[in-house]
């Protein structure tokens, strides 16, 4: 059984669903450009710039950072749906630090980080989740030589974990510079995944706006059940006991807590919306909205459990 805490944590609204802003739009790709890594062994930094000056007569001259190649791809200004990614610096420490949380940014000033010289305080704007062919960059930190390291290659950042790093979840959401998100030396084009589908599985915790965490006291459990008949199979989740005990006297199969999470909104949580296909008799979980949307467009329905309070 896991508790989930800030910072990577779910809702599960179980009366009331939320559906997206359908107005919402994606940014023009065609003003995409270039976010490039560099990384000095010296100095234990992974450094990221989307100026070609900056990397070459800052970083690049005279050896102390090493080309990485092209790390993602994002946009040098405002765009529907993108929210900043800010750049701080800890000269203490070389270490250069990217985050789309505002509330994150005080808390690393706080510690010894300020702003860098780039425009805005920015290294570019990101989407704050995972719409429009955007995927995560995954964000992981060093304790011991002080490091914070970004990549859009899952086994990239599993790799770093075994070499010291910690999992700090996603920084923002852009575009890929290869098919797997490995960074590419040279000539890099965006890469889009299909507007039908989310990036990844691990991508879609929703950025909180808010470094409070919920309060572990009021959470409930996410019970799961299983069924297996002649017209499939299918894994349901519920925090209504009730409703699970409906369930089980059909052909459901109890699997105890899958989780636990808050019924009711909590500080730096997100709704898990629930869908069904009666079609197919499959249940359906996504804290993306705009997956939701999507995904009520081909079919499936928006199930409701019934209110027993």
């Amino acid at each position: 059984m896991t508790v989930l805490s800030c910072p990577l944590s779910s809702l599960l609204l179980t009366v009331a669903l939320v559906l997206a802003d359908p107005t919402s739009s994606c940014a023009d790709t065609s003003s995409l450009i270039t976010l490039f890594r560099a990384y000095s062994g010296n100095a234990s930094d992974h450094f990221y710039t989307t100026n070609v000056s900056e990397l070459d007569n800052d970083a690049l001259l005279g050896g102390t950072y090493t080309f990485e190649g092209e790390a993602t791809f994002l946009w040098s200004t405002s765009q529907p749906s993108t929210i900043p990614l800010f750049r701080l610096y800890n000269q203490d420490f070389v270490d250069h630090f990217y985050t789309m949380s505002s509330d994150e940014v005080l808390e690393m000033i706080d510690q010894g980080w300020a702003y860098d010289n780039t425009p805005n305080h920015t290294a570019g704007y990101v989407y704050p989740y995972s719409i429009c062919g955007a995927a995560p960059i995954y964000r992981l930190f060093n304790p011991e030589s002080v490091d914070h390291f970004y990549t859009m290659n899952i086994a990239e950042s599993q790799d770093a974990m075994k070499d010291g790093y910690q999992d700090q979840g996603i920084a923002g959401f852009a575009m890929l510079p290869s098919v797997d998100g490995s960074a590419v030396k040279d000539s890099a084009g965006p890469f889009f995944l299909p507007s039908t589908m989310t990036a990844l599985p691990e991508s879609q915790e929703t950025a909180t706006s808010s470094s409070a965490c919920a309060d572990n006291a009021n959470v409930v459990p996410l019970l799961r059940a299983y069924a297996r008949n002649g017209t499939g199979q299918d894994h349901f989740y519920t925090t209504n006991s009730s409703e699970m005990n409906a369930a089980l006297l059909t052909t459901y199969s109890f699997e105890g807590d899958a989780a636990f999470v808050w019924s009711t909104q909590e500080a730096s949580t997100v709704p898990l919306y629930r869908l069904f296909n009666q079609n197919v008799n499959d249940h359906f979980y996504t804290i993306d909205a705009n997956e939701s949307n999507e995904a009520l467009s081909s079919g499936p329905r928006v199930q409701v459990p019934p209110d027993t309070s």
